[in-house]
């Protein structure tokens, strides 16, 4: 069926052996996405008597680690949804297969292309669909603002300073993002792209070499440093999953936080919080502006022995409007051409996250990089907030890691 127009969930009704397709999906903790899974495998089921989708609920936390033990293993799933930039290595190492010769180029086609970016090999064979999407954007509290004598939100990092000075002195936080477990990188790279820096970039050979021991890197430390070691964001940090920014948020302790757009509706389903906050585009650093924006993916095994009813599957999600009614729930955006049109894409609430995501960048798109971040870009972020390494040792350090990790 490669590149046909349609995927007809037909061609298996009532025919064949039973097959048993199996979809590893990071969830299972958020009921409104569960149900809209659990519909969409329940209609499909339905429609096709002789395949059973059976989803397998893994968390964000050990995702990673979960479908790289399951590839090795050669258990892997029929059908596997990857976070962010992790599907690079699984496409350089042949784990998964060719999506366009299992789902109707008109799908392909409904993607921004930038959706793709990372799911695309050396030769442009493309190895995924874009999942949810989303940028990671200001939230701050209205009523704390209106306190502190602050009438814009900050759109530099000078004005960022000048904020959390006010906002110390009415004995309040500024800003609080999470610098704790596997999400410090969501919050730290922001920074590092806004000095103009960047992790790593390619040498006239092709290699990855890291760019984090450069004048820009070291700038976006010493301002990370400056933030905390001033009191406009708390030391605490180190320590603080992303439910604890909310929660201190929440609590009127925080007036900012750097948040994924699903966020919003959280926020909009408490009533104590009505009129106290709202959104905002970043602020700008020297090296202008940027923010964490980018799909996760969802793939088909090159293990699966049942690809083309797993293309069906996928097909059918996409088709029957299950993707866009996930990404809804979920408070996130699809990487679809017309999404910016969308109903849902006026809320003003959203608004600046949409058109922040002009700006977006993603993480790079080496498939080491999630082996550099847990290994050592995350605990040297924690290192150095909390005061065991210097920013110039810090970034030094990062350049020797990720060199000495991509010297192979």
């Amino acid at each position: 069926m490669a590149n046909s127009g349609s995927a007809s969930t037909a061609d298996s009704q009532g025919s064949g052996e039973p097959i048993t397709l199996t979809f590893q999906y990071i969830g299972g903790t958020v009921p409104a996405q569960d149900a809209v899974i659990n519909d969409a495998i329940d209609a499909f089921n339905e429609a096709n008597p002789n395949i059973t989708v059976e989803p397998i609920y893994i968390d964000w936390g050990n995702g990673h680690s979960q479908f790289m033990n399951a590839v090795m293993a050669n258990t892997a799933p029929d059908i596997a949804m990857l976070g962010g930039t992790w599907c690079v290595e699984f496409v350089e190492n042949g784990s998964l297969a060719p999506i366009t010769d299992y789902v109707s180029q008109d799908l392909i086609d409904s993607f921004i292309p930038s959706g793709f970016d990372v799911m695309t090999g050396a030769d442009g064979t493309i190895y995924g669909l874009p999942w949810d999407g989303c940028t990671w954007d200001v939230i701050y509290r209205t009523d704390l603002f209106e306190e502190a004598g602050i009438t814009e939100v900050p759109t530099t990092w000078e004005e960022l300073l000048a904020a959390g000075e006010k906002m110390k002195a009415i004995g309040k936080t500024l800003l609080t993002v999470s610098c704790a477990g596997y999400e410090v990188d969501d919050y730290y790279l922001p920074f590092l792209w806004q000095a103009g820096g960047t992790v790593c970039e390619r040498d006239e050979n092709g290699n990855w070499v890291s760019a984090m021991n450069s004048e820009e890197s070291l700038a976006a430390a010493k301002f990370y440093c400056e933030l905390v070691e001033k009191g406009y964001m708390p030391a605490e940090i180190t320590g603080m999953d992303f439910e604890s920014v909310l929660n201190s948020f929440t609590a009127g302790e925080t007036a900012m936080m750097v948040a994924g757009m699903w966020n919003i509706a959280t926020l909009q389903g408490m009533p104590e919080m009505d009129g106290k906050w709202a959104t905002a585009q970043s602020w700008a650093g020297p090296g202008g502006n940027a923010v964490l924006s980018y799909p996760n993916t969802v793939h088909i095994t090159e293990q699966s022995k049942h690809k083309e009813e797993a293309g069906q599957f996928l097909q059918f999600f996409y088709d029957e409007g299950y993707y866009e009614e996930y990404c809804i729930v979920s408070g996130v955006f699809p990487f679809t051409k017309d999404f910016a049109e969308s109903e849902y894409a006026q809320d003003p609430m959203l608004k600046p996250f949409i058109e922040d995501a002009q700006y977006g960048l993603n993480r790079p798109a080496t498939s080491k990089y999630e082996e550099f971040r847990q290994l050592y870009l995350c605990p040297g972020v924690q290192s150095m907030v909390a005061g065991e390494i210097t920013p110039e040792e810090f970034c030094a350090q990062m350049e020797q890691n990720f060199n000495d990790l991509h010297a192979g």
